[in-house]
């Protein structure tokens, strides 16, 4: 579904607020920070809002420094919500709920779950990311493209197709990216700064994923876990874990990869990917998460070994 007045709104109103969901990743750093950047070069009143501060991996990409983690700020006085890359409004990061009565929503995003939770949406599920959709309102309302945003929007795209490896990936989404990278920037920044600068704590948790992995359903399903005790010991952010999950679907013959992440004592979180076989969303929908066909996510209070157990029967079903 898409609403054609989003970018009349972006041109012709002011005071926007940015939000995006709870553990951020690239598309949705990359999204938020590219939106909030070139309203305020429209000379847009803008905050961009987070309830937790985006992962470290994200620290080379302009406006980050501007993150607003405290949604209590007096200073915060939005007449709009701009809500990028969520695909359930509960899912948003940071209490925007004292600006719900008095702000309008605009719900942008590329999830197919997506249950239009704004008062205008633009939903496109053949979207690769919800930096395309930016980069799409943006050009409609007018606005010329800095190195800067285009720094960001590139670093959502390149991050949801798994640098260009995964399905969806046509001439379109080159296309774009190449009218991104004529704006400036350096795209092996991006790269680099992404995919090889990890912190070594990131690798130590890497060897703990493979030694804990379990061939399951005849090689068709790889699964593994980490517990916040690896985090604490190895003094490690839980965003250190981002896509560690790809790991386990990379070998022949695997369907489905599934990493268990136990957050806390008492909440799991379960990162699915899926070669395409099978619908993860679906799935992940069915214990109350969501996402795409071939990754998703959820988040569960369920103790860990019997998540697992109701996860792999899951799967089963679907692969038999």
């Amino acid at each position: 579904m898409t609403d054609n007045s989003i970018p009349d709104v972006l041109r012709t109103e002011d005071k926007f607020l940015i939000v995006t969901h709870v553990n951020p990743d690239g598309d949705a750093v990359g999204s938020l920070l590219g939106m909030y950047l070139a309203l305020r070069e429209m000379g847009k009143k803008t905050w961009p809002i987070s309830g937790e501060k985006f992962p470290d991996l994200y620290d080379f990409l302009p406006g980050v420094d501007s993150l607003i983690t405290d949604t209590h700020s007096p200073d915060v006085d939005p007449h709009w919500i701009i809500a990028l890359d969520v695909a359930s409004e509960p899912r948003i990061s940071g209490n925007i709920e004292r600006f719900r009565n008095k702000a309008v929503l605009i719900n942008i995003d590329h999830h197919a779950t997506n249950p239009l939770y704004g008062q205008y949406n633009l939903i496109d599920s053949k979207a690769t990311s919800t930096a395309e959709l930016v980069f799409r309102v943006l050009s409609q309302a007018g606005y010329k493209l800095s190195a800067d945003v285009g720094k960001c929007l590139y670093t959502g795209i390149l991050t949801d197709t798994g640098c260009f490896r995964f399905s969806g990936v046509n001439t379109d989404t080159l296309a774009l990216a190449s009218r991104l990278l004529e704006s400036g920037f350096d795209s092996y920044e991006v790269t680099r700064s992404i995919y090889e600068e990890y912190p070594l704590s990131r690798l130590e948790l890497e060897r703990l994923l493979l030694n804990r992995i379990e061939i399951l359903l005849n090689g068709k399903l790889v699964i593994s876990t980490l517990h916040y005790q690896d985090f604490q010991k190895l003094g490690a952010p839980l965003s250190d874990g981002e896509n560690l999950v790809d790991r386990l679907r990379e070998s022949r013959g695997v369907e489905v990869g599934i990493l268990m992440t136990q957050v806390s004592e008492d909440v799991c979180r379960v990162s699915f990917r899926s070669k395409g076989l099978v619908d993860i969303a679906k799935i992940a929908a069915s214990f109350g998460g969501g996402g795409h066909r071939s990754a998703a996510g959820l988040r569960s209070l369920v103790p860990l070994a019997e998540l697992k157990q109701q996860i792999v029967a899951a799967i089963a079903k679907k692969i038999d």
